[in-house]
């Protein structure tokens, strides 16, 4: 028996991530730009840009580097926070899946 739990996290009571803003996160990382990640994500560009500026106000820091316009037509880098956020997260939810297997089979045994 395995169980599905998609990890919400709050701050002082307040949203603060879930998966689908850490899909956000890792789409900017692999497409190089927010427009980019929003079109991976199937997501609008005010949606994408209002859950970055959320995240940071939470976190009190930037978590992407944003260079704008140009030739390159702009890019957007994760932070080192970003990054960890990331990793972090997968690890809290890959934890959090294995107690929650762990006590749906004791529960289901008994």
């Amino acid at each position: 028996m395995q169980t599905r739990l998609k990890g919400w996290l709050t701050c002082d009571g307040e949203f603060f991530i879930g998966p689908r803003y850490i899909r956000l996160l890792e789409a900017v990382g692999a497409a190089g730009t927010i427009r980019g990640a929003c079109e991976q994500c199937d997501m609008s560009y005010r949606t994408c840009i209002n859950r970055i500026r959320h995240m940071e106000r939470i976190l009190g820091a930037p978590i992407l580097t944003i260079s704008r316009g140009g030739s390159e037509h702009g890019s957007a880098k994760l932070t080192p926070l970003a990054k960890r956020l990331i990793s972090v997260y997968h690890e809290w939810h890959r934890a959090i899946v294995q107690a929650s297997d762990n006590a749906a089979r004791k529960l289901f045994k008994a």
